[in-house]
Parts: C-alpha cells; structure tokens; sequence
C-alpha cells in the first residue's frame, strides 16, 4: 500500500502535466481553426501547415490542401506560393504546369521573395513562358528587395560583371553585402575575392581573410582553401585583427 501510494504521488503530477500539455495543444488548434474558419488567411495557411505535418491535429493532406486554397483565394503570399509549387510537382493535386506558374506569379505580384526570384528564374529560361530579359530582370530585382539572398547575390553578380546590367561597383558591393549578411556564403566568398584583389581600391587583405574566415567557419571549401592560402602572407598581427573582426561579426549575425 504504502508502494502504491508513492507510486501514485509521483504519477498524477504527471498526468496533470501530460493533460495540460494536451488540453494546451487541443487549444492552439482550436483557436487556429476558429480563425480560419472566421476568413482570416493566415491561419488558414497555417492551418494547412498543421494538417500537412500532423502538428497538434491529425495529418490529413487533403485538409491541407483544402485549406492551403482558401489561404490562397484571399492571396495569402506564402499559400500562392506553396500551392503554385504543389501543382508544379503533382504533390497531394493534380500537377499542371500552368497552375502551378499561375499561383507562384500570383505570390510574387503579392511580395513573396522566392516566388519572385522563381518568376526571375521562369523568364530567364524561358520556361513556359517566351522568354524575357527585361521580365526576368525585374522579377530578379523585386526578388532582391523583397530580401531573397539568392536574387541579391545574382543582382550583384550582373552589377560586378557587366551582364544585362551596366558594371557598378557601389550596388555589387551593396547588394553582396545584403546578401553576405544573410550568411549567403557565396557573397562573403565574393566579397573577400573583391578585398583580396582591390577591385576599385587597394588591396585590404585583412578585409579579404575576415571574410574567407566567415564563410569558412560555415565550411566553404574554397573559402577555407583560400583563407589557407592567404594566411602564409600575413603577419600574426593582420591574421588577429581579420580573426577579431570575423568573430565580431559573426556573433552580431548570430541568431538566438
């Protein structure tokens, strides 16, 4: 008896930790689907989200989808998008190309980054649609300003290059920059290349190996291999200073 007790002095603190827990979770998708079903677009979407993954409600795809497009009839960015990909796969829908590019351009005239940067991608190509430099141009440049690290890094790229865009350091630099910043590797690579040679300037090899130090860290190869490279060229008191900088930077750009 006395076993039975302690047994049972331990276990309903328990459950009463596992009920709450359970009646918490019941209430977030209570609460999710109560605003869904009111119109609201962003809990439909996230209520898709929920049914497509199993979080808190039972998985059930074709709720997914059902709610995904109501999302997307009141041009939720982030469902237009999503679905747009469905069709364009042929995943839990009916895969049809035209569909699929619809939604996705659709998500871009409402400001979703990577829809933008598809349509860029979609003109550039040509890919189901005549194919268009003046299109894919300013789908990539909207894809930059709505924040899509990977169209920054290409705007930069046409800036530093002289490809569709006249050359123009100053917005290579910023848009390298924006996207070095959002630990686009690539760009931090780029923008360390840019220091090491001194392109519209003096060489800044300290500059140069903070960077190569960055993106290292994230384990770029060619990064690490010119960062090796540039090392044996520099004094113990340039190669502190980049470590310094690197790590500053770094930890300012470190999310909690």
């Amino acid at each position: 008896m006395t076993m039975y007790r302690a047994f049972l002095a331990v276990l309903c603190p328990l459950l009463i930790i596992i009920l709450s827990l359970a009646f918490g979770l019941s209430e977030i998708a209570g609460k999710t689907k109560a605003a869904a079903r009111a119109g609201d677009a962003e809990a439909q979407y996230e209520l898709a989200r929920m049914y497509f993954e199993g979080d808190e409600v039972e998985q059930d795809t074709p709720k997914a989808v059902e709610w995904l497009t109501k999302a997307a009839e009141h041009n939720e960015p982030q469902a237009l998008f999503t679905l747009g990909f469905l069709y364009l796969r042929g995943e839990a829908v009916e895969r049809s190309d035209e569909k699929g590019i619809e939604y996705i351009r659709l998500a871009a005239e409402n400001g979703q980054a990577q829809a933008q940067g598809f349509m860029a991608f979609v003109y550039g190509k040509g890919l189901g649609v005549e194919q268009d430099n003046e299109k894919f141009l300013y789908w990539m440049q909207e894809a930059a300003k709505s924040g899509d690290a990977v169209s920054q890094y290409s705007i930069a790229m046409m800036y530093l290059t002289g490809e569709l865009l006249d050359k123009n350091l100053d917005e290579a630099n910023y848009w390298l920059s924006k996207a070095a910043n959002q630990d686009f590797l690539d760009a931090q690579v780029t923008l360390g290349e840019i220091a090491l040679v001194g392109v519209g300037g003096e060489p800044d090899i300290v500059e140069a190996c903070k960077w190569f130090a960055i993106a290292g860290s994230k384990g770029h190869p060619k990064a690490n291999a010119l960062l090796t490279q540039l090392t044996k060229q520099m004094s113990k008191d340039e190669m502190d200073t980049a470590a310094d900088e690197a790590n500053a930077w770094i930890a300012a750009h470190t999310k909690e």
